[in-house]
């Protein structure tokens, strides 16, 4: 009896073993492991594409006529405008017999030619002039600053330098004016800070008009101090 338990005993130690040790080597790997191996059987991330850059348009003239070429030097808008200054915001000022509206990259006139005068978008408005008269448009050609001011200029900052009479002064995007007409020239709000002229001193304002710095020695008559000084772009 003593021989057949030890005999029973043996055949399971043999047995057991390799089991033991084939159970071991089944064992679950670590979670540090099997995250590592979810990560590296997971699909690459699908990144969403990135937005096609506006393409560049760049005006050309031949005789005495604007048109516009690509950055390949292709002519995708034909040369036949009698003025343009290029496309910003999406929209190009042209001039078409005498009068001015505007054009989509296409060479689509989107903006009828209506205006006496215009010049190009800067925050989403642009000035037009209309029998003497300036105020604002919208990319639709909507009127939505009346016509009502002696000159006009860019929108900068949410603020337009408008002249009233002989005197400029400041408006919102409401056609408001929030610093009145006391400047005999003015410069476009940036970082908070214009450059303005008063009794002939140049001098620094914030967007309520207070004013931060005044030139102090004598001035001189007629100086148009500044790098913006004159309006050279109107047309």
């Amino acid at each position: 009896m003593y021989r057949f338990l030890h005999r029973l005993l043996t055949l399971v130690i043999l047995i057991g073993l390799p089991a033991m040790a084939a159970t071991a080597q089944e064992k679950p790997r670590s979670s540090r492991t099997a995250a590592a191996k979810a990560v590296s059987e997971q699909k690459p991330e699908q990144k969403p594409p990135t937005p096609a850059t506006e393409a560049m348009l760049y005006w050309i003239r031949e005789d005495g006529k604007f048109g516009y070429i690509d950055n390949t030097g292709k002519v995708v808008i034909p040369v036949q405008y009698e003025n343009t200054f290029g496309f910003r915001e999406g929209l190009a000022g042209v001039r078409i017999n005498g009068k001015h509206g505007y054009i989509d990259p296409t060479g689509k006139l989107v903006i009828p030619a209506v205006f006496d005068m215009t010049y190009a978008f800067r925050e989403g408005l642009a000035w037009v002039k209309q029998d003497g008269k300036y105020g604002y448009i919208d990319k639709t050609g909507k009127i939505v600053i009346p016509l009502q001011f002696d000159d006009a200029e860019d929108f900068s900052e949410g603020l337009a330098a408008v002249k009233v009479g002989n005197l400029y002064g400041y408006i919102d995007r409401t056609g408001k004016l929030v610093i009145p007409p006391q400047f005999s020239h003015t410069h476009r709000f940036m970082g908070g800070v214009a450059q303005v002229v008063v009794d002939k001193r140049t001098a620094y304002i914030d967007r309520t008009g207070r004013v931060l710095w005044v030139q102090k020695d004598s001035p001189k008559d007629g100086s148009r101090e500044g790098h913006e000084g004159g309006k050279p772009h109107k047309h």
